[in-house]
Parts: C-alpha cells; sequence; structure tokens
C-alpha cells in the first residue's frame, strides 16, 4: 500500500471529524432514530378517551334495555379516568321509534347548551342487529372517543344477542372480555432469534442509517474533489501524488469518517432506546406493539446483523464514494456538480423505493436478487437479515460480489477522475467520458 495514499485518508479523516457538523450530525441522527421508535409508544399510551363519552345521552328504541347496558359498560370501563368530583353517568331515555325524531331535538338543545352532555347516541332495531347506530355531539371528531364508545356498542350488543340465544352469562362474559395477544418470535435452523416486530424495527432502521450515510458523505466527497479542482489544489497535489492514490486516500479517509458515525449512530441510538423505553413504557402492557418495537429493536439484533451491517457499509460506500468523486472530476462548478451526480444519485434511490416490497416479503425474487446487486446489496442485505433467516453462505456470496462490484467501480472512476481533474472548460459529453475511460 502506498503511504501517501494514507497520508491522504488521515487528512481528509481528520478534517472532516472535527467539524462543528460531525458533532451535530452524529448526535443528531440518534435522537431522531429515538423519537422515531418512542414518540408513536408515547402517543399510544396518551390516546386513550376521554371522560366525555360517558356525559352523553342516550336515546334507547329498542325496547331491549340496551341502553342501560350501554350506560352500565361505560361506568364499568376503567380506562375512562373522571375528574375529582365527576359523578356524571350517562343518560338513558327509553321511548318508542315514534318519539325519537322529538328526544333528538331536545338532546340537541341540551348538547349546544355550555357545560352540559358531550353528547347523544341514538338506538334502534338497526342497532339490535348489529348494523348501525347514530351518534352526535360535540367529541364526534375524536377518534378515540368514538372508537371506545364503538367498541362498547358492539360489545354489549353481541352480550344482548347471545343471552337472547341461550348462552350461559358467565361463557359471554368470557366471550366479551378476551383480549387476544399474539406474541411473535423469529424461528430458523440457528434457533430463536428474538421479536419478529423488533427484526422489523431494526432492519428498516439500519437500512435508513446506511442510505443517509451514503448520500451525506457521498456529496462531502463530491463537493471536495470540485472544490479542490476549482482551486487548482488538484494540480500541485497530482504532481506529488498518483491521481488514483488521491482518489483512494479520499474515498478511504471519508469512508473511515462514515464507518466511525456509524458506530456511534449505532452505539447512541442502542442506548437511548434501551434507557427510554422503559421510561415511556411505563406501565403499558407488554404485548403492545409500539413498545415491542421501541424498547426491544435494537436489543434484537445480533452481533453478526451489527457486524455485517458495517462490512456492507464499507463496501456500499466504497462504490458510491467512487462514483461521486468521479461525478465531481467531470465538472467545473456546484450546479454541474449536482447534475452530474443525478444518475448516481438515482441509483441510490432506485433501491430505496424497493424496500417496501422488500419488507412485505423478504424472501421473494426481487429480495434475492436486490440482495445480490452491488449497489442495492448494501442496504437490503442487512433489511433481509433483520427481518427472515438469511443463510451464511448467501450473505457470504453477497459480499464477494458486492466486492467486486466496488472494485469495477473504483477502476471506472480513476480512469475519469485521472483526466477530469486536468481537465477545464465546458462539461464533458458521454462520448468524451467513454474515450477518457478508453484511453486513461
Amino acid at each position: 500500500m502506498d503511504n501517501k495514499m494514507f497520508v491522504v485518508a488521515k487528512r481528509e479523516f481528520l478534517e472532516r471529524v472535527r467539524s462543528k457538523w460531525f458533532v451535530w450530525i452524529t448526535l443528531l441522527v440518534p435522537v431522531l432514530l429515538a423519537t422515531a421508535f418512542l414518540v408513536p409508544t408515547y402517543i399510544a399510551m396518551r390516546s386513550n378517551a376521554s371522560s366525555a363519552v360517558r356525559h352523553i345521552t342516550i336515546i334507547d328504541a329498542t325496547g331491549a334495555g340496551l341502553g342501560d347496558r350501554i350506560a352500565k359498560a361505560l361506568m364499568a370501563d376503567s380506562s375512562l379516568g373522571l375528574a375529582t368530583g365527576d359523578t356524571v353517568a350517562p343518560r338513558v331515555k327509553v321511548v318508542a321509534t315514534s318519539d325519537v325524531a322529538a328526544q333528538e331535538k331536545a338532546a340537541t338543545a341540551d348538547v349546544q347548551q355550555p357545560n352540559h352532555i358531550a353528547g347523544y347516541l341514538v338506538l334502534n332495531d338497526s342497532a339490535l342487529t348489529g348494523k348501525s347506530a347514530r351518534y352526535a355531539g360535540r367529541n364526534a371528531s375524536s377518534i378515540s372517543d368514538m372508537d371506545k364508545l364503538t367498541g362498547i356498542v358492539r360489545q354489549e350488543v353481541m352480550m344482548l344477542r347471545l343471552e337472547r340465544e341461550g348462552v350461559r352469562k358467565d361463557i359471554i362474559g368470557d366471550l366479551a372480555t378476551t383480549k387476544l395477544r399474539l406474541n411473535s418470535e423469529r424461528l430458523s435452523e440457528h434457533g430463536r432469534s428474538g421479536s419478529g416486530t423488533a427484526g422489523l424495527a431494526a432492519g428498516i432502521a439500519v437500512g435508513v442509517m446506511l442510505f443517509m450515510s451514503i448520500i451525506f458523505h457521498g456529496q462531502n466527497i463530491l463537493r471536495g474533489v470540485l472544490e479542490e479542482k476549482s482551486t487548482r489544489v488538484a494540480e500541485v497535489v497530482i504532481s506529488s501524488v498518483k491521481p488514483e492514490t488521491l482518489l483512494a486516500g479520499k474515498v478511504l479517509g471519508v469512508g473511515a469518517v462514515g464507518l466511525t458515525q456509524q458506530v456511534a449512530w449505532l452505539g447512541i441510538s442502542y442506548y437511548l432506546i434501551n434507557f427510554l423505553g422503559p421510561i415511556i413504557t411505563k406501565g403499558m402492557s407488554s404485548g403492545s406493539a409500539p413498545a415491542a418495537m421501541g424498547g426491544g429493536a435494537f436489543s434484537s439484533m445480533s452481533l453478526a446483523v451489527i457486524g455485517v451491517a458495517l462490512v456492507y457499509f464499507v463496501i456500499g460506500f466504497v462504490f458510491y464514494a467512487t462514483l461521486y468523486a468521479a461525478a465531481g472530476s467531470m465538472v467545473n462548478s456546484e450546479q454541474e456538480a449536482q447534475q452530474a451526480a443525478v444518475p448516481v444519485m438515482l441509483l441510490l434511490m432506485s433501491t430505496w423505493l424497493l424496500v417496501n416490497p422488500v419488507i412485505a416479503n423478504p424472501n421473494s425474487t426481487l429480495s434475492v436478487v436486490l440482495s445480490w446487486l452491488p449497489w442495492s446489496s448494501p442496504i437490503i442485505m442487512p433489511m433481509r437479515m433483520g427481518l427472515t433467516s438469511v443463510s451464511p453462505l448467501t450473505v457470504v456470496g453477497s459480499i464477494v460480489v458486492a466486492i467486486l462490484g466496488s472494485i469495477g467501480a473504483m477502476l471506472l472512476s480513476a480512469r475519469i477522475y485521472r483526466v477530469g481533474m486536468l481537465m477545464y472548460g465546458k462539461k464533458p459529453s458521454f462520448a468524451e467520458v467513454v474515450k477518457w475511460i478508453r484511453y486513461a
């Protein structure tokens, strides 16, 4: 290895890790990731229905006592906390079908009065058959309130109909209070490997961090190459260092920055999620999906997945960074650089646009093919490993193919870089770039 390459790499590494932007981004991204996991959990815990669901009038035209049953169920629901000294209960008005309209009018007037009932519920034969009921009130736009009221009405209708069919009351009570919790756990030829939900979250998190890091640091290389070319610094450097050595040093140095940042992101995110998770989810049921995703996502990641993710990061970064450097060497201005980088960006974005099908079916033909392509495997394969069981032979084969792809990208970019850094004037055409590659 050329010692000059390591000198260039050291300079690139130290110049970037000492910047304030590096420090801020390194700290900010884990905070954002932890927030993305924990905020939905917090919202889920705080999104219970309000006690306003109890402050209603129930107009019962069923003749079967459905209104009284719903009122008792509302008062028995412990999740509907009452304010101190609040003893308001649902008012039930049993009426004939012909009197419903008059009662609705009176209830509407009550709702419109300040500090009075929140709304009214109309029950008729349609509600008794389980088809529909009607509600009007100030909290009609509250999703949690309406979900709670709908659930209780549905439950009481079911219980009433089962009683009419002669089902024992103890069985009816069991059916009404049964809440099935399905705990998912990955099982492969290597044994048990944690929660399926947590594996999904971990796989997505690794993919997102790889994607962000490649874009951020790839753009840094592009701007750095363009700056050196526009200020003619490259001419001085190339007089004592071969263009290939300069390119390799840049990629190695910035890649080390990205790898350092990647490890920091994983470590800080792991700490934040596992430290704040129990605090946020305190008092929440263990089967809650948001809690499982927020508190156990990173803890479910094995060292093998983390290690492979870092290997793929290095390979993927070399692949894209060399292409970004080649794009920067071909142009003379920031605007031209952004245009030249579009093909590289499209190649990267095309992978991310196919993430949803991979998440839906990580063992599909599309997912397998993407995990073998050099430009997509650095993002897709770690994600697949977080979602499903992938054989070690497949991982090793994919890494070998990705390495060969990165070497090819480096050789191609080196030819463009060697000529482009010393070419000034108009932006080269595609045919001219082909000539550079052929004769360099």
